[in-house]
């Protein structure tokens, strides 16, 4: 179940975030009153993947974060790690997602699905004219790591000299 694809392992999620996201149901999904069931999105179903192989890290990548104001398609979540406490060995959330609407899917029999504490989020970010900026609330929930890349002498020109596997230089 974690290497089904060749060119992406399965403990990896990429999510291109759209323009157009203005609330949460791009990432939690949403329940369609029209087919009366829940649609599930990617994302979803991978923190369900999470929560099956709970030792293994999983890693999620929001590609281009600020093209959407993050404030208004990821406040659940954030809200979410807000209700971290650690039980036992343990971090356990609140809910992301109901257990009614959770017992839809295939396979879940746990209740409410809550936020692995094997998952970690990465966000892309590019600060130009044609993004948003974040807020306090998004910042002071992050580690950022700001790289500027200004000339082929610059500083990160030399950042990976000293790993072998990764030097293209001939």
């Amino acid at each position: 179940d974690l290497r089904k694809d060749s060119t992406t392992p399965g403990n990896y999620l990429m999510v291109e975030v759209k323009p157009n996201w203005h609330d949460s149901t791009e990432i939690l999904g949403y329940h369609s009153n029209l087919t009366k069931k829940y649609h599930f999105t990617k994302f979803i179903k991978f923190l369900v993947k999470a929560k099956k192989y709970s030792d293994v890290p999983f890693f999620v990548c929001l590609d281009e974060m600020n093209l959407a104001p993050v404030e208004q398609y990821f406040a659940e979540f954030m809200s979410v790690l807000e209700t971290r406490k650690k039980n036992g060995n343990r971090v356990m959330t609140g809910s992301l997602v109901d257990a009614q609407y959770m017992n839809e899917l295939e396979g879940w029999t746990e209740g409410n699905l809550t936020l692995p504490d094997n998952v970690f989020i990465i966000g892309t970010v590019n600060m130009d004219d044609t993004t948003h900026q974040f807020s306090r609330k998004v910042i002071d929930r992050a580690m950022t790591i700001e790289m500027n890349i200004e000339d082929s002498e610059g500083p990160f020109v030399n950042f990976f000299k000293d790993c072998k596997d990764l030097d293209y230089s001939d």
